[in-house]
């Protein structure tokens, strides 16, 4: 099976999803787009890269990796919209990490204690902030399985 992202005479890498689905790509796109992708000269010796992530994941984060227009994030579901988080977090998708926090907004109310341990993790301290009130809710176990240390305030 392959993606909506077709091959062209240009493409020079194949990257493979967890579903064997194949896309299509172009090195010097990831490399510019893709924090944590290696250098357009690191060669691939004409084998595809295979991913973890499922190809409807794959799939919206390399929308992200052209200079093209960006899709909207507003039909996800949560759960998909945190799989879309978690991998522009691994890979450092900057404008799709910005997205997704935009997006998560949405599912302030809805999800909060995801949202918070999500935020938390990553350091997306707006979404902290909005999210103090839940905090009020949480005991303090639950608190510090969900905040990392540096947002902890040791007790005295």
């Amino acid at each position: 099976m392959h993606s909506s992202v077709s091959k062209t005479p240009d493409s020079d890498v194949e990257i493979v999803s967890k579903d064997n689905v194949v896309f299509y790509l172009h090195k010097k796109y990831l490399e510019i787009n893709i924090g944590a992708f290696p250098p357009a000269e690191t060669p691939t010796n004409g084998e595809p890269v295979c991913l973890s992530e499922s190809s409807e994941t794959l799939e919206i984060l390399f929308q992200f990796v052209y200079p093209r227009r960006y899709p909207l994030l507003e039909t996800l579901d949560f759960d998909a919209l945190m799989l879309l988080a978690d991998a522009a977090e691994k890979y450092e998708v900057f404008p799709l990490i910005y997205a997704c926090r935009s997006e998560f907004r949405n599912f302030l109310q809805t999800n909060s204690k995801s949202v918070l341990a999500f935020a938390a993790m990553h350091d997306y301290r707006e979404l902290v902030i909005r999210l103090a009130p839940t905090m009020l809710d949480l005991s303090i176990p639950e608190l510090v399985n969900i905040l990392p240390n540096n947002l902890l305030k040791p007790c005295v």
